[in-house]
């Protein structure tokens, strides 16, 4: 085998094998992101304000451009002290189709962050 021949074969395995190598390393970047960003981090809820944070993120993520609007609700949100937890409310209004129509439609999302924790442990909208 000559010396031409042997580069020709090691540049067609060099390009075989950097496409394949680039991707890999992608997707095992992206992989390390989302699991990262998937573990919930704990924190001390030290106010309502912050348990408030979480909320809104909880919010966000689950509508995200179809949300027009979300404000906390300081009449219904509380901190029950014997269970050591901040019951949030928001109300959100929300961009849909009901019968091929845009509408607006409002809602209220309830988040319970626990005092102890920190991240939101139950999330429900509710149609009011």
């Amino acid at each position: 085998m000559s010396v031409i021949d042997k580069a020709k074969r090691n540049r067609r395995v060099l390009f075989i094998l950097l496409p394949v190598l680039i991707i890999a390393v992608i997707v095992m970047a992206t992989l390390a992101i989302k699991a990262k960003s998937a573990n919930k981090v704990a924190f001390f809820a030290r106010s309502i304000n912050d348990a408030s944070y979480d909320c809104e993120d909880k919010i966000t993520s689950k509508y995200d451009d179809d949300l027009i609007s979300k404000y906390y609700d300081n009449f219904s949100s509380r901190h029950e002290v014997e269970k050591r937890q901040y019951i949030i409310y928001y109300r959100i209004s929300v961009r849909e189709e009901i019968e091929d129509r845009p509408t607006i439609k409002d809602y209220l999302a309830k988040c319970i962050v626990w005092e102890r924790i920190g991240y939101v442990s139950d999330f429900s909208i509710l149609d009011y």
